[in-house]
C-alpha cells in the first residue's frame, strides 16, 4: 500500500492526509486500469494508516484486498489461498501444514467449483469441472496481492463459472535495482523447502527488467505420504515510453508427486469408538454431533484412522496360483500409494497497456497453460465377468466379446480377484485471448469494452494398469501402453473413460465508471455477456448417471445390447454441442459521506455453467429422470458502511444472494445392482449474512485486526425424483453442508525494530456433514503464531530468522467435510493438522 501525504490546512488547523489506494486491484490488465483511473482520494486525519496487510477496498463491491503486508508472515510454501483465511465470508482448510496435499476453499458456503479464481489474468479453475487445485499454486513470496470479490465478478473476468465471486491474485513486478533472495524452511516430517528468487535490475536504457525464481520442497509426514513440490517462474517487464504502457511477459511451470489421505466416514469412526455416536437415531430434529474428546480423537487417528500402519500393502494376486482363489478385495483399498495425485502443469502469460491517445486506452491479456494430472485411485477386476464383488461396471469389459473373461496374473484360471491401478487421467491444453478498450470521457468518467476468447481442449482417459506386489502403481499417470497396461482378451487397453471437449467461451462486456453528479459519488455500471459451449465425443458407451465412468469395451454394438446389464447405455458419439448463454448485468455505487465515512451498495448477476458430469447423459438412450441440470444463476446484492479514520478502519455490511437451479448430485440406482452419482437441479437456495471488519493502529508497533461474519443458507426444495415426484432427499428448509453459520477471529502485530511478531486467531463454527441436516461436526478455534527475528546485528540487514507454529494448542478438529444425503448413507471427515513448527531464515541483497 502507496501513502501519499500531503499537509492542507482544514477547520481547526488540523493536519490532513491524502489517502490514494492501489490495494483495489484486479485480474486483468484492463480492470487494473480502470481501477486506478477511478479510485476515489479519500482525505482522512494525519494518522499513519493501518497497514494489517488485510485490507477492506474503497469499491461499490464487496471486496477484500490482501498484500504482502501480510502474506509474507504466512507459511513458507503453503497455498496462497492461505493467507485469505481471516478474510470475512472465507474458509480455507488445508489437508496438511504445508499445502502439498491440497486443501479447500468456500466463500459465503460457495465452494470452489462456483468461485472464478485467476492468476494474472489467466483463469485457474479446471476448464471440465472448474475445480480449483490449492497445491499448484504460484509461490506466496512471488505473490503482490490476492483480491477476494464476493458474490460477483469483475466485468471482463474470464469464466463460465463465477456464481459466488472471485478470487483475483497478481504476482510481483520486477524491480529496478538487481537483488536476490533465497528461503530455506524446515518442519517436522523432515520436511524441507528451499525458495530462490533473482530480480535482474534495469537491463537497458529502457528499463527492461525481469526476475527469475525456484523452489523445491519435499516432506513426509507419515511413512507413505511422501509429496515433492518443484516450481520455476520468470517475469520479464518493459516499460513503453514514460507514462504507463508496458510489455509483460511471464511464465509459470509446477511439478507435483504425492501420496495422498483421506479421512474417514462418520460410520468407520463410531465404529473404531465402540459406537458411541447415537446414528441410529440421528434426524434432522435431533442431529448427531460429532465432536470427539483428545482421547478418542487420539485412538481413531493413531488406533485404525485415516493412516494405515504399514506404507505398503501386498497383493494376493501377485502370487498367483492355479486353481485357487487370489483376492485382492479387501487388499490395498484405501493405500495411500494408489491415490496419488501427481501432476505436471504450467502457463504463460502476457499482459500489456498502450495509450492510443489522452483520451483512448488499449489493453490486451493473453496465454496458454497446459495440465496433466491423475486422480488417483484402483479397482478390482473379477477375472471372470459377471462374478460378484468385483468392479461395479466390469460387465463384459475383460473378455472384451470373445472370452468370457481374462487371466490377468497369469496363473492359467479365471478364479482370480486382482486389483489394478485405475486412475482418472485430465491432460488440458488452453488458450485465452482478452482485449479491452477504454475511454475516458473526462478526468472523473470513463467507459470500456472487453471482449474475451477462451478455449480448453480436455482429454479425459483412465487406462488401467498392472499394480506392483507391494500396491504401489507402476507409473505415476498410468498411461503406459506398454507390457504395464491391462489390455482385454481382444487386445484393447481397459479404462474407465475416453472422451475429448472443448470448452469455448466468448465474452462481451462493458463498463461505465464515474461521478456524474457529485465527487462524493460514484458509480459503475456493467453488463457481461457469455457465451459458452462444449463441444464433446466420447469414444465409450455412457452410463446413465456417472460423471466419472463410462463403460468402454472391445465388445461390438449388438453384444453390449444383448447383455441386460449395458443394453440401455448410450452409445458412443462425437461432435455433441452444449450451449449456454447469459446477460450478466451489474451494478454499484460509493457514497463518501463525509471524509471519514463512506456507504455502498451492489448488484451483479452470476452464472455457472454446468460441468463435464454432462457425459452422464445421453440424448437418446437415457431416460427422463437423468435430464441435464440446467446452469446455475445467481441475483447478489450487497450494501454497508465504511469508515476510515487513518489509525481505524472499519467496514460493516449486509448481503443477499439468491440462487436458482442448484446443482447437486444425487443417488441414481441402475440395474443389475449399484449405484451411481447424478448432477441435477435442485432448485432455489437463499442465503444472507453479515460481515464486518475492524483494524486499528493504536500505536506506532501495534496493529490489530479483527473480523466476523454470520450466514445463513436454506434450501428452497426438496430433491425428488423426476419420474415420481418421491422425495429422494428431504433438503427443503435445510442448511447447506460444511457452512458454518459462524466464523469469526482476528490478529494483533508487534512490530519492533528488532523484531516483528504476531499471533492469529480463528473460529468456524458447528457445519451439517448431511443434506438432510442429521449430524453435525463441531466446530473449532485455531491459533497460529509467527514470528520475524532481524539479523541485522550480524551486519545482514535485509536478513531475518522466521518461525511460524500452526495450531498453535494442538487443537484436535475436523477439517473437511464430506456430504451423503443423510448419515445412514456415508458422510465422510478429514482430521485437522496438528501443531507444526517451521523454521525459515530468509536471505536478501
Amino acid at each position: 500500500m502507496k501513502l501519499n501525504m500531503i499537509r492542507a490546512a482544514g477547520a481547526g488547523g488540523a493536519c490532513l492526509m491524502l489517502f490514494t489506494s492501489h490495494m483495489a486491484i484486479a485480474q486483468t490488465a484492463g480492470t487494473i486500469a480502470a481501477e486506478d483511473q477511478a479510485k476515489e482520494d479519500i482525505v482522512v486525519t494525519g494518522q499513519k494508516l493501518v497497514t494489517t496487510g488485510i485490507e477492506m477496498s474503497n469499491s461499490p463491491k464487496a471486496r477484500a484486498v490482501v498484500t504482502q503486508d501480510y502474506i509474507e508472515h504466512t507459511v513458507p510454501g503453503q497455498s496462497i489461498f492461505n493467507a485469505i483465511n481471516l478474510v470475512p465470508g472465507v474458509n480455507y482448510v488445508a489437508s496438511d501444514p504445508y499445502g502439498g496435499n491440497g486443501g479447500t476453499i468456500t466463500i459465503r458456503g460457495f465452494d470452489a467449483s462456483r468461485i472464478a479464481f485467476t492468476f494474472d489474468g489467466l483463469p485457474l479453475n479446471d476448464a471440465g469441472n472448474y475445480a480449483i487445485y490449492s497445491s499448484q499454486q504460484v509461490d506466496p513470496e512471488l505473490v503482490q496481492s490476492v483480491n477476494v470479490s464476493f458474490g460477483s465478478t469483475d466485468v471482463d473476468t474470464p469464466t463460465a463459472s463465477a456464481s459466488g465471486g472471485t478470487v483475483n491474485y497478481r504476482t510481483i513486478m520486477p524491480t529496478e535495482k538487481l537483488s536476490a533472495t533465497t528461503v530455506y524452511s524446515h518442519g517436522r516430517g523432515n520436511m524441507n523447502r528451499v525458495f530462490g528468487l533473482i530480480n535482474t535490475g534495469n537491463l537497458t536504457e529502457s528499463g527492461t527488467r525481469a526476475w527469475v525464481s525456484a523452489s523445491e520442497q519435499r516432506y513426509r509426514l507419515y511413512p507413505f505420504a511422501q509429496v515433492r513440490k518443484s516450481q520455476y517462474n520468470a517475469r520479464i517487464y518493459q516499460p513503453l515510453g514514460s507514462g504507463k504502457d508496458f510489455l509483460s511477459l511471464a511464465g509459470f511451470y509446477y511439478q507435483h508427486r504425492n501420496m495422498g489421505y483421506g479421512g474417514l466416514s462418520v460410520a468407520n469412526v463410531n465404529t473404531l469408538l465402540g459406537n458411541t455416536l447415537p446414528t441410529a437415531a440421528a434426524s434432522a430434529a435431533k442431529p448427531v454431533r460429532v465432536d470427539l474428546t483428545a482421547a478418542q480423537y487420539d485412538s481413531v487417528v493413531d488406533g485404525a484412522g485415516r493412516f494405515l500402519k504399514t506404507d505398503t500393502c501386498l497383493l494376493p494376486s501377485a502370487t498367483p496360483g492355479a486353481g485357487t482363489v487370489q483376492d485382492d478385495r479387501s487388499q490395498c483399498g484405501n493405500a495411500r500409494q494408489i491415490r496419488t495425485n501427481p501432476v505436471d502443469t504450467g502457463n504463460a502469460r502476457f499482459n500489456s497497456l498502450f495509450t492510443l491517445n489522452d483520451k483512448l486506452t488499449l489493453t490486451f491479456d493473453g496465454g496458454y497453460s497446459y495440465t496433466l494430472a491423475n486422480g488417483g485411485g484402483s479397482t478390482v477386476f473379477a477375472e471372470t465377468d459377471g462374478a460378484k464383488g468385483a468392479a461395479r461396471n466390469q460387465f463384459g469389459r475383460l473378455g472384451g466379446g470373445v472370452a468370457p473373461g481374462l487371466d490377468l496374473n497369469g496363473d492359467g484360471d479365471r478364479l482370480d480377484y486382482v486389483r489394478v491401478f485405475y486412475p482418472s487421467n485430465t491432460q488440458t491444453h488452453r488458450l485465452i485471448a482478452i482485449a479491452g478498450l477504454r475511454y475516458d470521457i473526462d478526468p472523473a468518467n470513463l467507459v470500456r469494452l472487453a471482449y474475451t476468447w477462451d478455449r480448453a481442449r480436455t482429454a479425459q482417459t483412465g487406462e488401467a494398469s498392472f499394480l506392483r506386489s507391494d500396491g504401489y502403481p507402476t507409473t505415476y499417470f498410468g498411461v503406459d501402453h506398454g507390457d504395464t497396461v491391462v489390455r482385454d482378451a481382444a487386445g484393447g487397453i481397459v479404462q474407465k473413460r475416453d472422451r475429448l471437449t472443448y470448452s469455448i467461451l466468448h465474452q462481451l462486456s462493458g463498463e461505465y465508471r464515474g461521478r456524474p453528479l457529485s465527487d462524493d459519488l460514484s458509480f459503475t455500471l456493467g453488463v457481461r455477456a457469455a457465451f459458452f459451449r462444449r463441444n464433446m465425443s466420447n469414444a465409450c458407451y455412457t452410463i446413465p448417471g456417472s460423471g466419472s465412468e463410462a463403460y468402454c469395451t472391445s465388445q461390438t454394438a449388438r453384444q453390449v445390447a444383448a447383455d441386460s446389464g449395458t443394453a440401455k447405455f448410450g452409445a458412443p458419439y462425437t461432435g455433441r454441442i452444449r450451449e449456454y448463454h447469459a446477460i450478466l448485468p451489474n451494478a454499484g455505487l460509493v457514497w463518501q459521506a463525509t471524509p471519514r465515512i463512506g456507504a455502498y451498495a451492489s448488484y451483479a448477476k452470476g452464472f455457472s455453467a454446468p460441468t463435464t458430469d454432462i457425459y452422464s447423459y445421453d440424448d437418446k438412450a437415457i431416460s427422463l429422470r437423468d435430464a441435464e441440470a440446467s446452469p446455475e444463476r445467481t441475483d447478489s446484492y450487497d450494501a454497508g458502511l465504511r469508515y476510515n479514520s487513518g489509525m481505524v478502519q472499519a467496514q460493516l455490511g449486509g448481503w443477499y444472494i439468491r440462487y436458482d437451479n442448484r446443482i447437486v448430485s444425487t443417488t441414481v440406482q441402475l440395474e443389475g445392482g449399484g449405484t451411481l452419482s447424478a448432477s441435477r437441479n435442485v432448485g432455489r437456495v437463499d442465503s444472507h449474512g453479515v460481515d464486518a471488519t475492524l483494524s486499528l493502529a493504536p500505536t506506532r508497533w501495534l496493529t490489530l485486526y479483527g473480523f466476523g461474519s454470520y450466514l445463513k443458507a436454506t434450501l428452497r426444495e426438496d430433491i425428488r425424483d423426476a419420474d415420481t415426484n418421491a422425495v429422494l432427499v428431504a433438503t427443503k428448509g435445510k442448511s447447506l453442508v460444511d457452512t458454518p453459520n459462524w466464523q469469526y477471529g482476528g490478529r494483533a502485530q508487534v512490530t519492533l525494530p528488532f523484531m516483528v511478531a504476531g499471533i492469529s486467531a480463528k473460529h468456524v463454527g458447528d457445519r451439517f456433514v448431511t443434506d438432510e441436516n442429521d449430524a453435525i461436526s463441531a466446530g473449532y478455534t485455531l491459533v497460529d503464531l509467527d514470528a520475524q527475528a532481524s539479523l541485522g546485528w550480524l551486519g545482514l540487514d535485509k536478513t531475518y530468522v522466521q518461525l511460524n507454529v500452526t495450531n498453535l494448542f494442538d487443537k484436535r478438529y475436523f477439517s473437511n467435510v464430506w456430504s451423503a444425503p443423510r448419515i445412514a448413507n456415508g458422510g465422510s471427515l478429514n482430521f485437522g493438522v496438528g501443531r507444526t513448527v517451521i523454521a525459515s531464515l530468509h536471505f536478501q541483497f
